[in-house]
């Protein structure tokens, strides 16, 4: 071998190791992109792993355990490819919020960081579907694939919230946060379906607008 072959060897072998990870990289993002889709518009319980390897043209039928892992493993990447761009903007809201007198400020926190980032996907996307589906799945709903880091942000928005609420019985501002939880997630579950169906894209500053009018008023009307 000559010098020039022993030098070139290792490049090639670095070019066919990089190649080889971008085309498993390149496969496992259709995977999700395939399963994130068909979970949107069939359901989760309606699609099996064999189907997601079939709609995304993979011959191997073990390419999702070998790409992704296990069911849980595929729902947790899933939702993690969402996660991070939503928690850094609700931290960009949260701190632009902060010591304001207008409640609508703080719920807005609780609002646009999602909606501003289903804006981001364009059209046709399946996340706002996906999403309602699994935070309402009888199985899966009392284990949220949230990332833990948006835990104490929710909080931070809750208690610069709770200055402003009434005083209210706990089961009925628990009853209100779970029905302002489920009227984000559905209203841009089924805006996003509408989009998909008619191509024509979502107005999500509308949605925005709309979503955190409504919570503030939920939120903070008086009980009799």
């Amino acid at each position: 071998m000559t010098v020039v072959d022993a030098e070139t060897v290792p490049s090639r072998h670095g070019r066919g190791t990089g190649a080889r990870r971008e085309q498993a990289d390149a496969t496992r993002a259709l995977l999700l992109r395939t399963a994130e889709r068909l979970f949107a518009e069939r359901g989760l319980s309606e699609v099996s792993n064999r189907q997601i390897v079939e709609a995304a043209g993979q011959a191997n039928n073990s390419a999702l355990a070998y790409h992704v892992g296990t069911r849980e493993d595929l729902l947790r990447a899933l939702s993690d490819a969402h996660s991070e761009p939503i928690t850094r903007r609700t931290r960009e809201l949260l701190d632009a919020a902060s010591g304001s007198d207008d409640p609508r400020d703080h719920v807005a926190c609780l609002v646009l960081p999602y909606v501003e980032h289903l804006a981001s996907l364009g059209n046709p996307s399946w996340c706002a579907r996906f999403t309602a589906q699994l935070a309402t799945d009888p199985v899966l709903r009392d284990n949220p694939m949230r990332a833990p880091e948006m835990e104490p942000l929710l909080r931070a928005a809750d208690e610069a919230l709770a200055g402003h609420k009434p005083e209210l019985p706990p089961k009925i501002a628990a009853i209100r946060r779970e029905t302002a939880r489920l009227a984000v997630l559905h209203t841009c579950a089924e805006q996003e379906r509408a989009a998909a169906e008619t191509g024509a894209p979502a107005d999500w500053d509308l949605v925005g607008v709309a979503l955190t009018d409504g919570l503030t008023g939920l939120l903070l009307a008086p009980t009799r």
